[in-house]
């Protein structure tokens, strides 16, 4: 029997437990709610599901939504806005400083310390790559 490697990425994860609960794309779309070129896609790694559509596809499966979690999504559910704030306090970094680190701008920093707004993927391997996570 095949194992899921502890690295997977969401799309894996997906696919993995949909292939053991022996069930295709498209009637886990059907379950969920979505198109089947949606699964397709989070499957492949072409685009990620939304936290809400991940959780419903833990359902379809029937699985604890932390089986499909990799590390990114870890981190969005913790919830991030509040990490985020936590990360740049221990660090001391005002907004503007944390916002020049990441390429980015002081009110989009603000606008996730607030709850607005979704950290993608690339963002998030850059607080990786500049240790702050």
């Amino acid at each position: 029997m095949r194992t899921l490697p502890k690295d997977a990425m969401v799309g894996e994860r997906i696919r993995f437990y949909r292939n053991k609960k022996d069930i295709y794309g498209h009637d886990l779309a059907d379950l969920v709610g979505l198109s089947r070129h949606a699964i397709m896609d989070y499957e492949n790694g072409r685009t990620e599901p939304v936290l809400e559509d991940l959780r419903k596809i833990a359902i379809a499966l029937n699985v604890d939504v932390d089986k499909l979690y990799d590390d990114y999504y870890k981190f969005l559910d913790y919830p991030c806005c509040q990490k985020i704030k936590e990360l740049r306090k221990e660090r001391g970094l005002y907004q503007r400083e944390l916002a020049a680190m990441l390429g980015s701008d002081r009110r989009t920093i603000e606008r996730w310390e607030n709850g607005r707004g979704v950290i993608k993927r690339k963002t998030w391997e850059k607080f990786r790559e500049l240790g702050l996570l």
